[in-house]
């Protein structure tokens, strides 16, 4: 049987390795940064991109196509890489347009405000002409069409990037 000083030793040995290995994981996931990218479906090129972190708002502002009324998402860039739909604003219920009885919903004046928590892995859309998709973030505007073409099938999305490409 191990001496009671010998029993200590391993318990200090297995503390600190496993406090290694803790700081270890740390400093990797905080050496790793996240991008937004725009990127093009048929190709995988990426048409933009900009550095985001947890918690940061992106807004995705455009025109309904049917109804040619404006509308307003904001989305939450989470932890883990993905976008949260945590609000649309609209002035008229159009099609596709967020509505179900037990939905949060408020009204802003002549708008509708829609209070959301729906996750999405990434943003596919195709840029619409009518439209006219704007993409929002850290006070960047980016008109869809400035960077894609017409009717083209892109990809909103998050990339984690090594440090080293800071």
């Amino acid at each position: 049987m191990p001496s009671r000083a010998a029993i200590r030793r391993m318990a200090e040995v297995i503390t600190v390795a496993l406090f290694a290995g803790w700081m270890a994981a740390s400093l990797r996931a905080e050496s790793a940064y996240m991008l937004l990218e725009i990127v093009r479906r048929a190709d995988d090129q990426v048409l933009w991109a900009h550095p985001v972190q947890a918690g940061d708002s992106v807004s995705l502002d455009y025109r309904h196509s049917s109804d040619h009324t404006p509308v307003h998402d904001v989305f939450q860039v989470a932890a883990e890489g993905a976008f949260v739909l945590v609000e649309e604003r609209f002035d008229w219920y159009g099609s596709g347009l967020e509505f179900h009885p037990s939905a949060d919903i408020t009204f802003s004046g002549s708008q509708t405000v829609v209070h959301l928590h729906r996750p999405f892995p990434q943003i596919p859309l195709r840029v619409g002409e009518v439209a006219q998709h704007v993409l929002t973030v850290h006070q960047t505007r980016v008109p869809l069409l400035s960077i894609a073409k017409g009717r083209e099938s892109i990809c909103i999305r998050i990339s984690r990037q090594p440090a080293e490409h800071r």
